[in-house]
């Protein structure tokens, strides 16, 4: 177990730790990177007092979360001879009672080739539930993380040489680990119902979504070449899936295959229709085919004696990535020896946007993705059914010809187009059943006006439809807003006091009124704004309901709609510095701020504003964004010792009586003095 900052958390985690229901001896070995926080080291020190031979204290350098796992490895593997395996768990997580023997199980009942296990992700903080379920995939692997970190290794995983690359500082580590794994030969098997809980934070759900994977991916392809060449990929499909799914009417069957040289697996309909309704709702990557093909068994098997299928399926799907639909004509007529065939084709719907029927007759053979067909299904479970044209590609229709002279051959029917009908209408009975019913897609309105808007600029750039036109004055001084709630006078009192302040460190200081009810100044605190900006939530549409996805354990945080969300961050991007000022909707708006180049403080206290939170939701609410803020300052010494109390970094607290004291240097530690001092600091 690794620590580092967030000791209140580590109480936590230790405890889950040590109520470990097992049948075999295990023991937890603490890893503290180096925190600067006396209270982490106290915690670790007074855990292994009190369980000695149970909890072993490591105290290193700050080198990074890698190399602390590393150490607590070196020191498992020497300490213990009998270790079977190491479980890795972060000190801000918890783990049920029963996640060692479960997983301990799985890996003893397993066979030398698995190398780890791993868990389903049981989010917490923030509602969600990740579902590992499913055959491990190598080939998913590669591009897709599929083993969380609180993952089980093996001892021969680890005497193979398996560490965690210490030059990854951005995170993925445990990706690069396990393929690690792979490489030597292993691979992970996943174990359902362990009870591996994961803090999920909402300021980490907005760093996932928005992190670019690219530099960590590229970082972990030059770590294992091996891995990543074009025939050792394709190994990794052919030994996960099949690529096509070749529905043959004749047969009421479906062969998947990839390469056809390398076997085949053979369904009845009604098990692919199952699989493929299941796929886009349960894991299990590759267990159905991408794309769709429809021709009789005896065209296939014709083309499978001659060796033809291969290549006949590769144009097929060459046709895919220009068309919606790809169609052929085939022609056969027997030939006294040898083989010959011709290819030919056209393009159909060139300039053709709107909906297309399903064609009715004269293909044999046809083609197209199993996405776009469940698309259908899903858009038009009943009547007649009309295909989307994909932006993406050139045409509607791909209509191709094949013309074939071998000495066995029998001209086939051409019966595909009529067959992808009735494949169509019996995915769509069993999609409208109630146990597989879903949502319908809404239409999409693809063009915008040809007029000139904000948002064609800034939606392109920066994702947002607007921002706010202010530009800071001449000079040198710089933009800050202080976001209030307009009935919360005591809070517009503060940001007052705030504005004066910051007037002093040469910014510009101006009132961001975010929310409803009535914003009331006196004339000498309006003077101290550069301006007063209203911001009204809701403005048009009804204000969101709270749900069980809006809390942060257990806090109810005020959701805000797309729309509104976007609009409040183009309000706020425009400034160097964001102060939210007892506003706890605000909060998630940091993320993407912080993302833009803005530096924000939250200055946290109880509220007199209608319907405000406690003073413990308050505080509560803020820690679930906290990694987007550089300060927290609590208002009064109550709310400062709850913050401590919630876990909220010591380096980020200021104390408000400090900064409004003329003699007091507040900024003389970072991050403040850095927030304040170069423009480039907050970016």
């Amino acid at each position: 177990m690794p620590t580092y900052k967030h000791s209140g958390l580590l109480v936590e985690a230790l405890s889950t730790a040590l109520a470990q229901d097992t049948d075999f001896a295990y023991a937890v070995v603490v890893v503290n990177d180096g925190c600067p926080f006396a209270e982490t080291g106290q915690v670790c020190r007074e855990f292994a007092a009190a369980h000695p031979g149970r909890v072993y204290y490591l105290h290193k350098r700050n080198a990074g979360l890698s190399a602390a796992r590393n150490s607590g490895i070196a020191f498992a593997l020497n300490a213990f001879p009998a270790l079977e395996a190491i479980y890795f768990l972060d000190s801000d997580n918890r783990i049920h009672p029963h996640l060692l023997q479960r997983m301990l199980d799985a890996l003893r009942s397993a066979g030398v080739e698995v190398g780890w296990v791993y868990p389903d992700v049981d989010k917490f903080g923030f509602f969600e539930f990740c579902d590992m379920s499913g055959a491990y995939s190598p080939l998913e692997h590669l591009f897709r993380n599929v083993s969380e970190a609180g993952s089980m290794a093996s001892r021969r995983l680890l005497d193979s040489g398996a560490r965690f690359d210490e030059a990854m500082r951005q995170g993925s580590e445990d990706w690069e680990f396990w393929l690690q794994g792979l490489e030597r030969g292993f691979h992970g098997v996943h174990v359902p119902g362990t009870g591996f809980g994961y803090r999920r934070r909402g300021e980490s759900m907005l760093t996932e979504s928005e992190r670019d994977y690219r530099p960590i991916l590229t970082h972990i392809q030059k770590r294992h070449p091996a891995l990543f060449t074009v025939r050792a990929v394709l190994r990794a499909e052919v030994a996960v899936g099949r690529r096509y799914a070749v529905y043959m009417p004749d047969r009421a069957s479906v062969r998947c295959v990839t390469d056809p040289a390398l076997g085949e697996e053979e369904v009845p309909l009604a098990t692919f229709v199952r699989r493929a309704l299941r796929a886009p709702e349960r894991p299990g990557y590759g267990e159905c085919p991408g794309l769709l093909v429809v021709m009789d068994s005896g065209l296939y098997d014709l083309l499978m004696r001659h060796g033809l299928l291969r290549g006949a399926l590769w144009v097929l799907e060459r046709a895919t990535a220009q068309a919606t639909l790809v169609r052929a004509e085939v022609t056969a007529r027997a030939a006294g020896g040898g083989c010959a065939l011709s290819w030919s084709g056209m393009p159909v719907g060139l300039q053709a946007d709107a909906p297309f029927p399903l064609p009715d007759g004269g293909a044999a053979m046809t083609m197209l993705p199993t996405t776009v067909l469940l698309d259908l299904v899903r858009r038009q479970p009943v009547g007649t059914p009309l295909l989307e044209r994909d932006p993406r590609k050139s045409c509607a229709e791909a209509r191709l010809s094949l013309g074939l002279a071998l000495p066995d051959a029998v001209q086939p029917p051409a019966s595909a187009d009529a067959a992808l009908l009735a494949l169509r209408e019996e995915m769509a009975a069993a999609w409208s059943r109630p146990s597989n019913g879903g949502w319908a897609a809404a239409p999409i309105d693809r063009y915008r006006a040809g007029v000139a808007m904000p948002e064609d600029v800034y939606q392109t750039v920066h994702r947002l439809p607007s921002v706010l036109p202010l530009l800071p004055p001449a000079g040198n001084r710089r933009l800050a807003a202080l976001v209030a709630e307009p009935a919360d006078t005591e809070g517009l009192d503060t940001a007052v006091r705030m504005a004066r302040w910051l007037a002093g460190k040469g910014y510009d200081a101006h009132l961001v009124a975010l929310g409803g009810g009535h914003l009331s100044l006196t004339e000498a605190a309006a003077e101290v704004f550069a301006s007063i900006i209203p911001h009204p939530l809701p403005l048009v549409l009804p204000e969101h309901p709270l749900t069980r996805r809006s809390a942060y354990l257990g806090t109810p945080l005020r959701p805000l709609g797309v729309d509104e969300e976007d609009m409040a961050v183009g309000t706020l991007a425009v400034f160097d510095l964001v102060v939210t000022v007892r506003h706890g909707v605000a909060h998630s708006l940091m993320g993407r701020l912080r993302a833009l180049g803005v530096a924000g403080w939250a200055l946290l206290g109880p509220s007199v504003a209608p319907d405000a939170p406690t003073l413990a939701d308050a505080v509560n609410g803020c820690a679930a964004f906290e990694h987007a803020y550089q300060a927290i300052v609590p208002l009064d010494a109550r709310t400062f010792r709850l913050c401590q109390a919630l876990g909220l970094p010591p380096d980020k607290l200021r104390r408000w009586e400090d900064a409004m004291e003329p003699d007091t240097d507040w900024l003389a530690c970072p991050p403040l003095s850095m927030c304040l001092s170069e423009p480039s600091a907050a970016a």
